[in-house]
């Protein structure tokens, strides 16, 4: 097995954030849109990098989206789908 260098390793944050900024590319029909999130995922700096009042503005829409998801899975546990 070949060794690994540390310039190899991707962060577990800044591969989530080029997961999320794929898969948000992927599900998104307006080709523009699409190509400056790919762009992005090509350009984004290391989190390390990020000031850190982005960082936190991360963290905040970090805990809201998982405040969503857990919403929703109370929904779904629950039956109320929501679609009434």
């Amino acid at each position: 097995m070949p060794s690994v260098e540390s310039d190899d390793v991707v962060d577990p944050g800044d591969a989530a954030i080029q997961a999320l900024l794929a898969l948000t590319a992927e599900g998104t029909d307006d080709d523009e849109k699409r190509e400056k999130l790919l762009d992005a995922n090509l350009t984004i700096p290391p989190l390390t990098d990020w000031p850190r009042d982005c960082r936190q503005k991360l963290g905040q829409t970090c805990e809201f989206v998982i405040s969503l998801s857990r919403d929703l899975k109370r929904k779904t546990e629950t039956g109320d789908g929501g679609g009434n």
